[in-house]
């Protein structure tokens, strides 16, 4: 296919023969596939140790709670007694670096 380039994409320039014929490329496809799984009897996967990792990791994660249940509980009764405190310092510095990493 053809392809004119004029400053406001492309638009092709020869129309003729150049629809797709899907039937003709899923019978050549299926063709080719048979072809190449009658010549290969075994398939081997090679996993590298970074994926295998990464795999644990992520069941070990799955596994664990979502929320902290007995850290909000605690927070619970701290604010509910009046003993939480805020720091306002580490709360500013926070927000400044979060700041930052935004723009």
């Amino acid at each position: 296919m053809t392809e004119k380039v004029n400053g406001q994409g492309f638009r092709p320039t020869d129309l003729t023969g150049t629809a797709r014929r899907p039937d003709l490329s899923e019978a050549s496809e299926s063709t080719s596939s048979s072809k190449t799984s009658a010549t290969s009897t075994e398939d081997t996967v090679n996993v590298s140790r970074s994926s295998v990792l990464l795999s644990e990791l992520e069941q070990v994660v799955s596994s664990l709670p979502v929320v902290d249940s007995a850290r909000v509980d605690a927070l619970k009764q701290a604010i509910a007694s009046g003993t939480y405190e805020v720091d306002s310092a580490s709360v500013a510095e926070r927000l400044i670096r979060l700041e930052r990493e935004l723009s």
